[in-house]
């Protein structure tokens, strides 16, 4: 697996998803990140590796924690059949990383 390659893959997915509730451009993320659109750019082809302040500030930028970016197992069917429901709602929803957070805290009040 080149790491390079999926972790740029993941942030044009990441910021891609983000275009359903606010617009996340190339421009955006670059500025986001304090680096220019051909770096981001050659970033999510896996040419280049960013250094992990500009990886930081992308995840900010995107709402997402830094780990995200190294989560490559998207395959659906590994997931417990249990949870697909719960997580394909959450999908279709146009949630931020603030939403996220208030809904686990709500699940964590009601089962814990």
């Amino acid at each position: 697996m080149n790491v390079m390659k999926e972790v740029g893959k993941k942030i044009r997915s990441l910021r891609a998803e983000r275009t359903i509730g606010k617009v996340v451009t190339q421009e955006d993320l670059a500025k986001a990140s304090g680096i220019s659109v051909s770096f981001l750019s050659m970033i999510e082809r896996g040419e280049r590796a960013p250094h992990l302040e500009t990886l930081s500030r992308m995840a900010d930028a995107l709402e997402v924690p830094m780990a995200e970016f190294f989560r490559f197992d998207s395959n659906p069917d590994s997931l417990d059949p249990l949870y697909k429901p719960l997580i394909e709602y959450c999908r279709k929803q146009t949630m931020t990383r603030k939403d996220v957070d208030k809904l686990q805290a709500v699940a964590r009040a009601m089962f814990m």
